[in-house]
């Protein structure tokens, strides 16, 4: 399914369950959204969605006609409003239905008689049922959506005949209370609309014991409720007893012998200026300012800020009118307001604004988030969770996204450079670097954590070429968590495992082991190293469960015993890990002896096989790229290890002089190609300009991935193995290439010079062509 582009998604618009062809939107809401570009709330399912002329939306239609929902087919004044339908695998021709509901002159008066028709049979069969209120849910059932509850008296009412479970039980109970406490019957009816409401959530939660903070949706007696229900024993009681009451209620309340303290109130947010106020201050969500503020002027639309329903004095509200002179002389700064902490009177002085003649100044273009200036450091740096952001702009195209004139210019400069690339990911970097700049502007430096947890949200984002270009202009502040080798990252983790002495020495080694490249001046690769710790870990492991805390309480018996019940490739793998590590800590003059010292190894005993010639017939012919025949002979002809197929460069490459030099550390090895090799070599720059003509990787052999990629990676070894027929690899047609020149003339110093191989594996080649030249002869 991948392989086609398609996959079962929702649809943005509709919410329509099914197979989806490289898009998001499902056929019908393509041609729907053409035809009615105008969005606004539906009110039948009450979502934001595209509407049609009778103000309603694709998946409404679709409901009233399949309901028969005649109420609102003929737009009834005071029609309750539906939920949204679900709908799952629509045929393409099924979107063609949702036509709208008013028709023209012609046979309008009859779609209107069918509809009142139906009308009047569903109300006289009792098909139109009052809302359902609390609805019971199976027992145990988890529920899908959590929403919070209202509950008023209206709910109450709608319980009133309806059979509660539990409620038998609950009214023994309230008779007992109530006469061993004295009270009225006001209070036990009271008390009783409460308990029996109590017990309609539990219903509606579908849980056998109702968690006592549901009991705060109650509109009254809180406290006699829990007790009740826990006498019961209905109610899962909190950790510490919660209060439904802010005030004392001992003198009228006799059943509570001990009320639960009332939590201190916290700091807290002024409502109007957004400035702290303590949490000791008197009640209310409004500063002592603001409120004073309220009584003097008229509420309104604070043209600088743009947020409603404040009291304005000449335009803006109280948190924005200090700063009218301030935005008159640098009008960048006409939405930005300073963090205020609210002291009480008489410690700081009145807060106030400035009494100074307000110039007049035409109303602020809406910005869609708070941008840091640049340059301004952030007060506070955390994580960000990007899925709030992520799901406002999940329905909105990147070109519907608002966005300021330089956030708009950057992801269009993006944009044209990554299309003249040609790169098959531009959809997915310009809605990355599309929500970035939406929420923090285009001036802001942007940590390289916050792109890649962006796009770790959605795979229709990528964060490497928005890295990338970030990093060009000089916007990316790099993450060294990120940039970290994974090898290099498994080594820590695992050294970290291991007790402290035990660490420490295996430390040791691996700093030894990167200073031992393959050549001269050359350090060791992590990837290498990962290999050897890799092969000990279960030995260092095991030592460090029995209790072994450093490695110089090993004797030469127990490395015996780990390495005599093996055999094959992973005994010798072991033992020359095993022998690397005690020499490098007798080096280092951390342990005493070596237990590891002449422990035999043992030799390989696999000899170098050659593949059928049925096999290598027609073998270029079946590779179908350019880049797939050039790999078969520098492999089949050449025998060139994939390692070193991957690292060509194309200045490695003279077609003029017919050479191509292999590095392989600080040393060189030529390969002088014959006719076949040098045509196809001259096939695959033209082929590769042609495809990538803005390609800048020095790599000769390069994929879709890695020729535009401004990192320059190498190409992968499953790149080279993809031209491969079924059954061959490259280490097996590289073999049985050395194998045919070894049986054809026998000499290994020839080999050595021909292929680049060491004097070791090139006798091993010669002894597995002419066996009887190295065989001993019994005595």
């Amino acid at each position: 399914m991948s392989s086609t582009g398609a996959s079962a998604r929702s649809c943005e618009l509709c919410l329509l369950w099914a197979v989806m062809h490289w898009s998001r939107v499902c056929p019908g809401c393509k041609a729907w959204k053409t035809a009615y570009p105008q969005r606004g709330r539906c009110p039948r399912c009450r979502h934001a969605a595209h509407l049609n002329t009778d103000g309603l939306c694709k998946p409404c239609l679709y409901a009233i006609r399949a309901e028969d929902d005649a109420e609102w087919a003929l737009a009834l004044p005071g029609t309750r409003p539906r939920d949204l339908q679900l709908l799952v695998g629509l045929v393409r021709e099924y979107a063609n239905t949702a036509r709208p509901l008013a028709r023209g002159r012609s046979g309008g008066r009859r779609v209107g008689e069918e509809w009142r028709r139906k009308l009047k049979m569903q109300r006289e069969s009792g098909h139109l049922e009052p809302p359902a209120v609390l609805e019971p849910l199976v027992w145990g059932q988890l529920p899908l959506f959590t929403v919070p509850r209202t509950l008023t008296q209206a709910t109450v009412s709608a319980l009133v005949g309806r059979t509660v479970s539990g409620w038998e039980e609950a009214k023994t109970v309230l008779v007992e209370m109530a006469a061993e406490h004295g009270l009225s019957v006001g209070w036990h009816f009271k008390v009783a609309e409460m308990v029996r409401l109590a017990l309609a959530v539990r219903e509606a939660e579908g849980a056998r014991l109702l968690p006592e903070a549901l009991l705060r949706d109650l509109p009254a007696n809180g406290d006699a409720v829990r007790l009740v229900l826990l006498r019961v024993g209905l109610l899962a009681p909190a950790p510490a007893p919660l209060r439904f009451s802010r005030t004392d209620q001992l003198a009228r309340t006799p059943y509570i012998t001990s009320p639960a303290p009332i939590a201190p109130r916290g700091p807290r947010q002024c409502r109007d200026c957004h400035a702290w106020i303590s949490g000791d201050q008197r009640a209310g969500f409004r500063c002592d300012p603001c409120r004073h503020w309220r009584e003097l002027h008229c509420a309104g639309r604070c043209k600088r800020c743009g947020t409603d329903g404040l009291p304005l004095r000449g335009g803006r509200c109280r948190g924005c009118h200090p700063y009218r002179l301030l935005d008159a002389a640098r009008p960048g700064t006409s939405r930005a307001t300073q963090l205020v902490i609210a002291l009480p009177a008489g410690v700081g002085g009145p807060v106030l604004p400035f009494a100074v003649d307000q110039p007049p100044a035409g109303p602020e273009p809406y910005v869609p988030a708070w941008h840091v200036s640049c340059g301004q450091e952030a007060l506070f740096t955390w994580r960000r969770d990007w899925s709030p952001v992520l799901a406002q702009l999940r329905r909105r195209a990147p070109e519907e996204v608002p966005l300021t004139e330089a956030a708009g210019q950057m992801v269009q400069e993006f944009a044209q450079r990554r299309r003249h690339g040609q790169s098959p990911d531009n959809r997915k970097g310009i809605r990355t670097l599309t929500t970035l700049v939406y929420w923090l502007g285009a001036d802001l430096v942007i940590s390289e954590r916050d792109v890649h947890d962006l796009a770790q949200l959605d795979r229709n984002l990528s964060a490497k070429p928005v890295c990338q270009f970030l990093r060009a202009h000089g916007l990316l502040r790099d993450d060294p968590e990120l940039r970290q080798d994974a090898d290099l990252a498994w080594i820590d983790t695992f050294v970290a495992s291991l007790p402290g002495a035990l660490a420490s020495e295996v430390r040791t080694w691996v700093a030894d082991l990167r200073s031992q490249g393959r050549r001269e001046g050359e350090p060791r690769g992590y990837e290498g190293i990962r290999r050897y710790l890799t092969a000990v870990q279960p030995t260092l492991t095991a030592w460090a469960g029995a209790g072994v805390s450093t490695l110089r309480e090993i004797s030469r018996d127990q490395v015996e015993t780990v390495v005599e019940n093996l055999s094959g490739h992973g005994r010798r793998q072991l033992v020359i890990c095993l022998r690397s590590l005690f020499r490098a800590l007798k080096r280092k003059k951390v342990i005493f002896c070596n237990p590891a010292r002449n422990l035999p190894v043992g030799d390989l005993k696999g000899v170098p096989r050659s593949v059928p010639s049925d096999r290598l017939t027609g073998l270029l012919d079946q590779a179908k790229t350019p880049l797939g025949r050039l790999v078969i002979a520098l492999v089949a002809v050449h025998a060139l290890p994939g390692t070193d197929i991957r690292t060509i460069l194309t200045t490695d490459l003279n077609l003029a002089r017919g050479t191509l030099e292999i590095r392989r550390g600080l040393l060189r090895h030529t390969l002088y190609l014959e006719e076949l090799t040098h045509r196809l070599a001259s096939e695959w720059p033209t082929y590769r300009h042609h495809r990538w003509p803005a390609s800048t990787n020095p790599h000769l052999l390069v994929s879709q991935k890695t020729a535009l990629d401004t990192d320059h990676p190498a190409g992968s070894i499953s790149l080279l193995r993809l031209g491969l027929p079924k059954g061959l690899t490259l280490d097996g047609l590289r073999q049985d290439r050395i194998l045919n020149e070894a049986s054809e003339t026998g000499d290994p110093l020839k080999l050595m010079r021909l292929f680049g191989i060491t004097e070791q594996t090139a006798m091993r080649y010669v002894t597995a062509a002419h066996p009887e030249r190295t065989a001993k002869l019994a005595r």
